[in-house]
């Protein structure tokens, strides 16, 4: 499992994103699935993560290029499955508040945990 915002773990920060607007090349933009902003990821050749909410919004993800794709813990192991079974260029990730919750997210399967340190400018919630 990759790690994204662990102190000890070097990692590229992900620059949170409320619009397509605000999106930039030569960052790791993240913003909830939005077609306007993956369109606008897409035509300056950005790179780009989304927040999915559906397995819908997984596959459609994908297919448009996005690196990470960041599910609730409770879709995250359907969303690794299906990433497995049609070999996703994307890797699944959940957001995780600890190394103690680690051992519990590996067991769905997920690629990548995000610690939300690791997100530059969203509400840590």
């Amino acid at each position: 499992m990759k790690l994204i915002g662990h102190e000890l773990v070097p990692y590229e920060p992900l620059f949170w994103r409320e619009n397509a607007r605000q999106i930039e090349a030569g960052k790791q933009n993240l913003f909830k699935f939005d077609a306007a902003s993956i369109k606008r990821a897409q035509e300056l050749g950005a790179q780009f993560s989304v927040e999915a909410e559906n397995l819908n919004e997984v596959i459609v993800a994908n297919a448009a290029g996005a690196k990470f794709i960041i599910m609730p813990r409770e879709l995250a192991g359907k969303a690794a499955k299906l990433a497995q079974d049609y070999l996703f260029d994307a890797q699944i990730c959940a957001f995780v508040e600890s190394e103690n919750e680690l051992a519990a997210l590996s067991e769905t399967g997920a690629d990548v945990a995000i610690f939300k340190t690791a997100v530059i400018g969203k509400d840590k919630r």
